[in-house]
């Protein structure tokens, strides 16, 4: 053990060289492996078109701080598994911003396109969450929806109707092309 000391106490080019390996090592480790490994792990994906429905509801989802609450950003977690696979950084490719969230107060969102691919749901869920799930704390969104006497509803209208509390009696939700756009953005939300 003293020799070792005594190595370093002797020369300072001795010092500089052994900083620099333990530097280079670990730049190596730390920055440079998992890069490359990255690199062929996460190949480009394609950037699909993106339809005008679907960028006009992802400025909604945006504008309404959806991403407050919902996440789309699985991690590698068990707790993470039934929202798919862990994301990748290829998954935002084409996305400005990318939609990570902040917090998951609600379900992560991340290939909600595939798991709940229900557009009628989708719909419902959006007009009022606790028509289709009584345990939400999502808020409602009334106002992408014109309610209108079920008489006066367009015939062939797709049209949503709800028992009281969530609509009066003889009431129906007409969704507006807000709520159509909100609808194809989270339809389009899907893992690659």
């Amino acid at each position: 053990m003293t020799r070792f000391a005594h190595l370093f106490s002797r020369s300072a080019l001795t010092i500089y060289l052994s900083v620099a390996a333990v530097f280079t090592i670990l730049t190596l480790l730390v920055a440079i492996d998992p890069a490359m490994r990255l690199k062929h792990e996460d190949a480009d994906l394609p950037i699909a078109a993106v339809d005008a429905a679907v960028a006009r509801g992802r400025i909604i989802y945006m504008a309404e701080g959806c991403g407050y609450c919902h996440s789309q950003l699985v991690r590698p977690a068990l707790i993470d598994t039934p929202y798919g696979r862990p994301s990748r950084a290829a998954d935002y490719a084409g996305a400005t911003p990318p939609l990570v969230g902040t917090q998951r107060n609600g379900p992560d969102l991340s290939a909600v396109g595939e798991r709940q691919t229900s557009h009628v749901w989708n719909l419902y869920h959006l007009f009022n969450p606790r028509s289709m799930v009584p345990a939400s704390i999502m808020p409602a969104y009334p106002w992408y929806f014109e309610i209108v006497d079920k008489v006066d509803a367009p015939a062939g209208a797709l049209t949503l109707v709800l028992d009281e509390p969530f609509l009066a009696e003889g009431k129906v939700a007409l969704p507006k092309p807000e709520a159509l756009d909100i609808v194809a953005y989270l339809l389009s939300v899907k893992q690659q």
